[in-house]
């Protein structure tokens, strides 16, 4: 499901093909629970990130989706920090293997 998901974020935000940072982080975004809570982390009309999101209470995130919110903020910017360690010990594997699939992109190792 996901993978639709992806395609949604990017059709939604015209992402263009070279964007690897906002492809990352649309990758991460995609994960269902995201996806549902995409319009409170990201402004589709300013195309982008809300970090404040993360801070006022505005969504509601489990310490797993949190921290794949903050991985994805990170691979967009590096706004948030996300320790390495920390976020892949909260993840299930569908989860790890999303932010790996994120991380490919971003650093181009997609191909």
């Amino acid at each position: 499901m996901s993978t639709d998901n992806y395609t949604k974020l990017l059709i939604k935000d015209k992402t263009a093909e070279t964007d690897v940072e906002r492809k990352a982080l649309f990758r991460i975004l995609s994960n269902d629970d995201l996806y549902r809570k995409v319009t409170h982390l990201y402004d589709f009309k300013e195309h982008s990130i809300k970090p404040e999101s993360l801070e006022n209470g505005e969504v509601d995130l489990s310490s797993s989706s949190r921290k794949l919110v903050m991985a994805a903020f990170n691979l967009y910017n590096g706004h948030y920090k996300a320790d390495i360690c920390d976020t892949f010990a909260s993840l299930d594997d569908e989860n790890f293997d999303l932010v790996i699939q994120a991380i490919k992109i971003r650093f181009k190792q997609d191909e």
